[in-house]
């Protein structure tokens, strides 16, 4: 199916990296090229990024990303539009319709739940919501936020994050890992993400030493950047400093070989903020099952749907470090069962999470297509999709 026209406004684009960055980038990539303008924030080598695409991009500074837009529309010929992160650039929906786009879709994650939760940013969503043909969610959890929300006013789709099977996968050569940061032969357990308080990397910490304790050939790696990295950096080295490693950010062609130097992945986000910050879904847990590592998630928002609780990993209250600790013990305690936590996350990762079926479902709904037909165009693309709820 093809799709029109279309005009991608997104504050989440390459080369800044993240979630959401991912998210846009994988599904971006992965529709015909010729159809596309984006417009997205100007970032340090934007430029030399923008260079190497087969679509324009319109940098613009700060997020002031609805300057312009009648002329592009006309310019571009647009006629369909994606808002790939709906809080806070759904706010420019109305703006959006106002320059000529017949159908507009928009995308939301878990920091919507926030906004949902929050009187004030839940009514500018709702008034945003108005002029959006379909919205789209990531998990089940998701789903039910938005739907609470907005009652039936405007229909939901589920539109979510995968994971790229052949980049992420067993045997990849982690060896070069260990010897750069002095990691030994013990068991490494890895966590990838954006550094902030509700991924829960302080109550990683506060769990650490009951795992040394247990364990006191293990090693941590945090990897990702955030305003949280000098804390954690600062806190790593003052009480484990030869044991937990925080790495900063790495390159999309070197992380594949951090999951494959270690032995399990744990995410532990939270709730945070009272609730209003909380995760979607967690693609680097995917990502990390994909690599055929079991996994251990804290419960926030989705982060659960992207665990097969007690096949694929386990799902813990990562806001406790008791409980943290000892589901992280558990993996290291018996190797052999945590190894086949891994395989089994290899296989349901291949089976149900698919960028192109994402892609799919994504190109039926800027083509027009009503929810249920995309549900089904999607379907059509990735079989496997069946044994998933839509």
């Amino acid at each position: 199916m093809d799709i029109p026209r279309t005009l991608v406004l997104t504050g989440h684009f390459p080369p800044e990296p993240g979630g959401v960055q991912t998210f846009t980038w994988e599904l971006l990539r992965r529709l015909p090229a010729d159809r596309l303008v984006v417009v997205a924030p100007a970032r340090p080598g934007a430029a030399a990024f923008d260079a190497g695409l087969g679509f324009p991009v319109v940098r613009r500074h700060g997020y002031l990303l609805f300057r312009g837009l009648r002329r592009l529309v006309a310019e571009h010929g647009v006629r369909a539009a994606w808002i790939p992160a709906a809080a806070p650039f759904a706010m420019y929906a109305p703006l959006v319709k106002a320059a000529g786009v017949e159908r507009l879709v928009a995308s939301t994650h878990g920091q919507e739940i926030g906004w949902f939760r929050a009187a004030p940013t839940r009514a500018a969503l709702r008034a945003a919501s108005r002029t959006v043909d379909t919205l789209t969610y990531l998990s089940e959890t998701c789903r039910a936020e938005v739907a609470a929300a907005l009652g039936d006013r405007t229909p939901l789709v589920q539109l979510a994050g995968a994971v790229d099977p052949a980049r992420f996968r067993p045997g990849a050569d982690g060896a070069d890992v260990r010897r750069r940061h002095g990691l030994g032969t013990g068991p490494v357990i890895v966590s990838v993400s954006r550094l902030v308080r509700r991924k829960g990397h302080d109550r990683l910490l506060d769990a650490w030493p009951a795992i040394v304790r247990r364990h006191p050939a293990a090693r941590l790696l945090i990897v990702g950047d955030g305003p949280m990295r000098r804390p954690l950096t600062a806190r790593a080295a003052r009480e484990a400093p030869r044991t937990v490693t925080v790495v900063g950010p790495v390159s999309d062609a070197d992380l594949p070989r951090y999951y494959a130097a270690a032995d399990a992945f744990v995410l532990p986000c939270r709730d945070d903020r009272r609730g209003l910050q909380v995760e979607g879904l967690g693609l680097s847990v995917l990502e990390a099952a994909a690599t055929g590592l079991p996994v251990v998630v804290g419960r926030s928002g989705g982060s659960p749907e992207a665990v097969v609780a007690g096949k694929t990993g386990v799902v813990a209250d990562a806001a406790d470090p008791d409980e943290l600790a000892d589901a992280l013990n558990g993996l290291l305690d018996d190797p052999a069962a945590a190894r086949r936590m891994g395989e089994a996350g290899r296989r349901w990762v291949c089976a149900t999470w698919s960028w192109d079926l994402a892609a799919a479902r994504l190109t039926a709904l800027l083509a027009g297509a009503p929810a249920d037909r995309a549900v089904g165009a999607a379907r059509r693309v990735s079989p496997a999709w069946a044994s998933r709820s839509a």
